[in-house]
C-alpha cells in the first residue's frame, strides 16, 4: 500500500476532492502544491505553500494575502489553513487580509486548530463588494464562505468580519473570540447562512448603544457615495444552532441602521443560544421597528452578571419591534442578581401584529421591571400566547387592548355534538350553533348551551 501526503488527507477531509486523488505533490518545504483541475488551474492554495508560518507571532499577512489572492487570480478556490496561528496585521485603515474575487473558499483544520490573530486594532478580514448595487447585486462580493475556522482579536478594536455588499455567503464551524469590538458588521448582505458560529468574550465598550456582536442593518453610513451606504436591504439571512456568549455590549442586531428608505426582511434565527455574565449596555436581541419577516425560535437567553467594573442596571433583554414575524419557544434566565428590567420589550406599529408564543422567564430574580413591557407607542395588535415568568410582575406599559382575533369557533348547522368533530374534543371546548344561534361548551363529557342574543 503507498502512502499518502497528510497534507492531500486533510484537504479530502475538508471537500477538496476534485484533483486530489494522485495529483497532490510535496514541495521541498513539505507543504502540499496546489492541486490542478483538469484544465491545469490550480483550486487549492495552502497559507503555507505562500509562505505563512503559523506560528502565532510572525507577521503572516503578506502571505496569507497571497494565498487569496491566488485563488483571485484562478477565478475562485479554496485557500487552506493548516493547523497553526496566523498573525495578520490591519494597517493605515485598511484590512488586514481582503477577498478581491468571487467563489473563495477560507478553510482550516478546525475551527479551534487553525486561528487567524489579528496583530492591532482594525479590520481583520473584508468580504465585501466594491459598494452598493440596489436590487442588482452587481457590485458585491459573492458565493464566498469561511468554514472550520477561527478568528481571535487579541483585545484589538475594529471588525472581526466585514460583509459589505455581499450576497450568497456562507459560514459554516466558525469560532470568534477576544475582540473588542463588534464582531461582523453586515450591510446590504443577502441570501447567506451561518451554522454553528461560536463567538465567546467579545464586547464594545461600556454603555455602547453601536457595539453588539454581530449587526444586520440596511446601512451604516446615512451619506451617499461613503462607504457603508445603502439605500437596499439586508434579506434572507439565516443563523442556525448558533452561540453567542460571554458578551458585554449585546449579541444580535437587526435593522434599518443609518438609512431608513428600506427594510431588513426574511431573517431566520433558529436554534441559538445567547448567554453573557459580563452584561454592560445593550440587549442581548435586538430586532428594530423597521424589520419585517424576522423569526426567532428556539432561543436561550442568560443574563447571569455585570462586567466586572460596570454599573449594575437591569437591562431589557429581547427588544422586539418587528412586524410580520414572531418571536416563538424563548427562555430568558437569570439566577441570583437583578440582570432583568423586562424580559421582553415589545412593540407592535401600524397595521402590524406583534406575535409572543411560549416565551418564558425562569427567573431566579424577578426582574426590576416586568416580564413583558409593552412599548407606550404601539398602534399596531398583539398576540401573546403561553408567555410568562414565573418570577415578578407579568406585564406593564401600555397594555393592549387590540389584541388580534382569536381563531373562529367551529360552526355547526344544529345542535352540537362530539359527532360535530373529526375527533372527540376535549373538555372546554367551544363551538355555535348556526342555526339556533346558541353558543356550546363541552364540560364534564356534556354540551351546555346558551342563547346568542343580538
Amino acid at each position: 500500500m503507498t502512502d499518502k501526503p497528510t497534507t492531500a488527507r486533510r484537504a479530502l477531509l475538508t471537500g477538496a476532492v476534485a484533483g486530489l486523488a494522485g495529483a497532490t505533490a510535496l514541495s521541498a518545504a513539505g507543504s502540499a502544491t496546489a492541486a490542478p483541475t483538469a484544465g491545469a488551474t490550480p483550486d487549492w492554495f495552502d497559507v503555507k505553500a505562500h509562505g505563512a508560518v503559523g506560528d502565532g507571532a510572525t507577521d503572516d499577512t503578506a502571505a496569507v494575502q497571497r494565498a487569496l489572492d491566488a485563488a483571485a487570480a484562478a477565478g475562485g478556490g479554496t485557500a487552506y489553513f493548516p493547523v497553526g496561528k496566523y498573525l495578520v496585521k490591519p494597517a493605515a485603515a485598511q484590512p488586514a487580509l481582503a477577498l478581491k474575487a468571487d467563489g473563495i473558499r477560507l478553510s482550516g483544520a478546525g475551527a479551534k486548530a487553525s486561528t487567524l490573530i489579528k496583530g492591532g486594532d482594525g479590520i481583520l478580514l473584508r468580504m465585501s463588494g466594491s459598494g452598493p448595487a440596489y436590487s442588482t447585486g452587481a457590485t458585491h462580493r459573492r458565493y464566498c464562505s469561511i468554514e472550520n475556522l477561527g478568528f481571535n482579536g487579541n483585545r484589538k478594536t475594529g471588525l472581526l468580519l466585514e460583509l459589505y455588499y455581499n450576497n450568497n455567503s456562507y459560514f459554516r464551524d466558525v469560532f470568534m473570540s477576544s475582540n473588542n469590538d463588534m464582531c461582523v458588521d453586515a450591510v446590504e448582505f443577502w441570501d447567506s447562512r451561518f451554522y454553528n458560529l461560536v463567538i465567546e468574550d467579545c464586547t464594545g465598550t461600556t454603555g455602547s448603544t453601536t457595539q453588539p456582536n454581530v449587526w444586520l442593518r440596511n446601512a451604516s453610513s446615512a451619506t451617499e457615495g461613503a462607504w457603508g451606504y445603502s439605500k437596499d436591504n439586508i434579506n434572507q439571512i439565516h443563523f442556525t444552532g448558533c452561540r453567542l456568549e460571554a458578551f458585554g455590549t449585546g449579541a444580535l442586531w437587526i435593522g434599518q441602521g443609518a438609512v431608513t428608505l428600506n427594510n431588513p426582511n426574511g431573517i431566520y434565527l433558529t436554534d441559538c443560544k445567547f448567554e453573557t455574565s459580563r452584561m454592560q449596555g445593550g440587549p442581548h436581541l435586538k430586532a428594530d421597528a423597521g424589520s419585517k419577516h424576522v423569526y426567532a425560535t428556539n432561543i436561550y437567553c442568560y443574563a447571569g452578571d455585570f462586567a466586572a467594573g460596570t454599573p449594575a442596571t437591569a437591562r431589557n433583554i429581547i427588544s422586539w419591534a418587528a412586524s410580520a414575524g414572531a418571536l416563538e419557544n424563548v427562555v430568558i434566565a437569570n439566577r441570583d442578581k437583578a440582570t432583568v428590567n423586562a424580559g421582553v420589550a415589545l412593540y407592535s406599529g401600524p397595521g402590524s401584529t406583534a406575535v409572543l408564543r411560549n416565551v418564558v422567564g425562569l427567573y431566579g430574580t424577578a426582574p426590576t421591571g416586568t416580564h413583558i413591557y409593552y412599548e407606550q407607542s404601539s398602534t399596531g395588535d398583539f398576540r401573546v400566547e403561553n408567555s410568562y415568568g414565573t418570577l415578578g410582575a407579568q406585564a406593564t406599559g401600555t397594555i393592549p387592548v387590540k389584541n388580534a382575533p382569536n381563531p373562529p369557533l367551529r360552526l355547526v348547522p344544529g345542535p352540537v355534538t362530539d359527532a360535530s368533530f373529526t375527533r372527540q374534543p376535549l373538555d372546554g371546548t367551544m363551538a355555535v350553533d348556526s342555526a339556533n344561534k346558541r353558543l356550546y361548551v363541552r364540560v364534564g363529557g356534556q354540551w351546555l348551551w346558551s342563547a346568542l342574543n343580538a
